[in-house]
């Protein structure tokens, strides 16, 4: 695999409303659509483009973002920060089990689910572990927080000093004592997050507080610097790397969960924002707002956390935020591909690493190069494995919600009418047996439901892993 990891160190508010240059359309396609055509054949017509975009050989099919295969995976590595990402059942199973729970149970199940919580949650649970083996042993969720009123900006400073010293840890374990990330880390603690009085009453008194100049990405990219100028391994800086993106760097955000769900809110919705950003979505490869289609090759699995956060930001810019993210796309597509080996999630997904692969590239522009299975190489797998290919399941591609049902091979305008359409309407190949959809069954969050029930009313209440897409990704803008 070829990495070209981004230097340039930019902060986020520079680059998030930066817009991304659409590369030109194949030379070699003409799209059939006149401009006053109808409605239905511009929306054809806005599809094929887009997937043009994305990988001119298009392999994949359209599929919502709900229907998503790769998201029923537990436990598969995030695209972007590469951390184990959550199926909507792992997450209602934390939520029912943390908000049940108080003092050691409760310590118990967040020390389990440790390495699930994002950077800003993560500061926050550590609070808690902390009230929960001092002065508030018997605390459950809420009360932790409640019975403290904490400072977000101490959460916050505790917890980046914290990882730049398992950073400076891990790198004397990878590269021994006095490296040059050492030395980065230790040099940060002893500026922004200094002890000394008289430094932090300096401080104080400009007004910015301790910890309040901290630049993550500066400091990602001073440690992607040393990995050139120093001549440190790759493999060894991208073990450092994954430990550093866990930087907390959103004061804002700490101070929001503390504020609706610390004092007095719900256990079960506390618990609940602090886990449900490990979920896992499918990210757009090609941003949608600018044309990238609902379908399997525009998709990768990203935690909610990353895909909210970088919106339709180029991956040249926020692969600043995320420098380990060419090998996590990597490690992403072995581990999937292995699914795919073993038959968990169907049989119309052999092409899907491919499709990945050309994506990427695409997108990147080359600066990520990914090494993967085609099809045949993962039908011999199966065979060498003694594994069968599971079978196909037609209605998955003909029924995928709001696509286009066309070719998935080409121009769907003219090779649409080469599909036959069944009694009931659903367009499927002729070649195809027709199988039972799998969907997931999801329903909106925010609304009441009321109904009767022994003549009583009762009120349904819903977590957010059972939100549409759309719903799912709430940004909180640090």
């Amino acid at each position: 695999m070829h990495v070209q990891r981004i230097m340039a160190a930019a902060p986020i508010s520079t680059v998030s409303n930066k817009t991304q240059t659409q590369k030109p359309e194949a030379q070699n396609v003409t799209a059939p659509f006149e401009a006053n055509s109808s409605k239905a054949s511009q929306i054809a017509r806005n599809y094929f483009m887009a997937s043009q975009m994305v990988n001119p050989a298009f392999t994949g099919f359209p599929c919502s973002t709900s229907n998503f295969r790769v998201k029923e995976l537990e436990d598969m590595p995030c695209t972007c920060c590469g951390r184990p990402m959550m199926t909507n059942k792992q997450i209602d199973d934390f939520t029912l089990k943390a908000s049940k729970a108080s003092g050691e149970g409760l310590n118990q199940i967040l020390e389990d689910h440790m390495k699930y919580f994002r950077a800003e949650e993560k500061a926050i649970v550590h609070y808690i572990q902390k009230q929960l083996k001092g002065d508030y042993p018997d605390a459950d969720l809420t009360s932790a927080i409640s019975r403290t009123n904490p400072s977000a900006r101490q959460i916050l400073r505790d917890e980046q000093a914290d990882v730049l010293r398992r950073t400076s840890e891990i790198s004397k374990e990878l590269l021994g004592e006095n490296n040059p990330v050492q030395n980065a880390c230790e040099r940060e603690l002893n500026t922004t997050f200094a002890t000394d009085k008289a430094k932090n009453r300096q401080k104080n008194k400009a007004g910015s507080g301790a910890g309040a100049n901290f630049d993550r990405t500066n400091f990602l990219t001073t440690l992607v610097k040393l990995e050139h100028n120093k001549g440190i391994e790759h493999e060894k800086m991208h073990h450092i790397l994954d430990v550093a993106v866990q930087l907390p760097e959103s004061e804002k955000i700490i101070d929001k969960m503390l504020t609706q769900y610390g004092k007095g809110n719900s256990n079960e919705r506390f618990a609940h924002r602090l886990i449900q950003k490990a979920v896992v979505t499918a990210e757009h490869i090609h941003p949608k707002s600018k044309g990238g289609p609902n379908a399997t090759n525009n998709y990768m699995g990203e935690c909610q956390e990353c895909n909210g956060s970088r919106g339709n930001m180029s991956y040249e810019e926020w692969m600043k935020r995320y420098p380990n993210m060419p090998d996590n796309i990597q490690v992403h597509a072995d581990a999937v591909t292995e699914e795919i080996i073993k038959g968990k999630i169907g049989g119309n997904y052999d092409d899907y690493p491919v499709d990945l692969k050309a994506a990427v590239e695409s997108e990147t522009e080359g600066k990520v190069v990914l090494t993967v299975k085609n099809p045949e190489e993962i039908e011999k797998a199966r065979e060498e494995r003694g594994l069968t290919k599971p079978e196909a399941d037609a209605k998955e591609k003909a029924n995928a919600s709001g696509a286009y049902q066309g070719s998935y091979h080409g121009n769907p305008a003219l090779e649409g009418s080469s599909k036959k359409t069944s009694s009931t309407g659903t367009t499927t190949n002729s070649t195809e047996k027709p199988q039972q959809t799998t969907t997931n069954n999801t329903t909106k969050s925010g609304k009441s439901h009321k109904g009767h029930k022994g003549g009583k009313r009762h009120h349904i209440v819903q977590f957010p892993s059972q939100m549409t897409q759309a719903e799912e990704i709430q940004e909180e803008v640090a």
